[in-house]
């Protein structure tokens, strides 16, 4: 309900039944009002005008755009409680509540696509010896088309020492990534839809099962990556195609934008459920969905 339409109430919200009468006021401390409030003679309960808003029994709405504007640019949820001078408790519950309305509002979405970018990046769980992959699908006109994140387990040298602290971990790629392709709403423009990826061998069973009549391109990097590192700041480096670039920017753009994610970092990931709605909430910036 906005501003505009709480100034009249036509029904209880509870009991959508008219017989109500008017029943005192409250303070709104944050707005300095007062707000009218009713008694539903039917159901026995109390309502206001701001019963059915999105914002309802929240202390601080003035503070969502900030938190969200903060979280999908680079700061950390403690910075950000820091920047606002609130709690970091108040910070945390509108990341939860931010990133719920984004998932909610992304899993509605339809998309109309030529072409459909997949590929992984890594990350850690609190430390290097519980990595996490994060399956990512891109449209070629930037849009993030969905997310999944699954643990993996730990390689190199890590890997005997992940396994004697805490046990073997499962290896959730190939599952993600079928998840992820399942789960969004993709439609063609044209014919059909070109799905493009690199050459990881499970990535061309996967895309057989849930686009079987679609072309799928895999792409292998011609140039070593070690040897493109000292080339990034030359011009021959620039003049190199690379067909999945709107993924590879996007997984660029995390690492800036989502301080978790940043490398060489203290700020990591505690809980891996709150990494992929972090991801979410930078989703909703990405494609412009309205939260607020």
């Amino acid at each position: 309900m906005t501003l505009k339409d709480a100034s009249r109430i036509y029904s209880c919200p509870h009991c959508c039944k008219k017989q109500f009468k008017k029943k005192g006021f409250y303070y709104r401390k944050i707005s300095k009002t007062y707000i009218p409030r009713y008694f539903c003679k039917i159901c026995k309960k109390y309502f206001s005008t701001r019963t059915l808003s999105k914002t309802y029994r929240q202390k601080r709405p003035d503070l969502n755009l900030q938190v969200f504007n903060y979280l999908t640019s680079g700061v950390s949820l403690r910075r950000t409680a820091k920047k606002l001078k609130c709690n970091y408790h108040t910070v945390y519950r509108k990341f939860l509540w931010l990133s719920a309305r984004a998932q909610t509002l992304h899993l509605s979405q339809n998309f109309y696509i030529n072409e459909l970018q997949i590929d992984e990046m890594e990350s850690i769980e609190h430390t290097k010896l519980k990595p996490l992959t994060i399956a990512l699908a891109v449209s070629d006109e930037y849009e993030i088309l969905g997310v999944r994140v699954g643990t993996i387990p730990a390689k190199g040298f890590l890997s005997e020492i992940s396994r004697k602290k805490y046990g073997p971990r499962n290896d959730e790629s190939r599952k993600i990534v079928k998840d992820l392709l399942k789960s969004i709403k993709v439609h063609p423009k044209g014919q059909s839809i070109l799905i493009k990826s690199d050459s990881k061998p499970s990535y061309k069973n996967v895309v057989r099962q849930v686009f079987p009549h679609n072309t799928h391109e895999v792409h292998v990097a011609s140039v070593n990556k070690e040897k493109r590192r000292e080339m990034k700041y030359l011009n021959s480096e620039k003049k190199v195609y690379d067909p999945i670039f709107a993924l590879n920017q996007r997984m660029a753009k995390f690492r800036d934008h989502i301080k978790r994610l940043t490398r060489r970092s203290w700020c990591t990931t505690k809980i891996k459920e709150n990494l992929e709605k972090h991801i979410y909430l930078y989703i909703a910036d990405n494609n412009k969905y309205h939260l607020i």
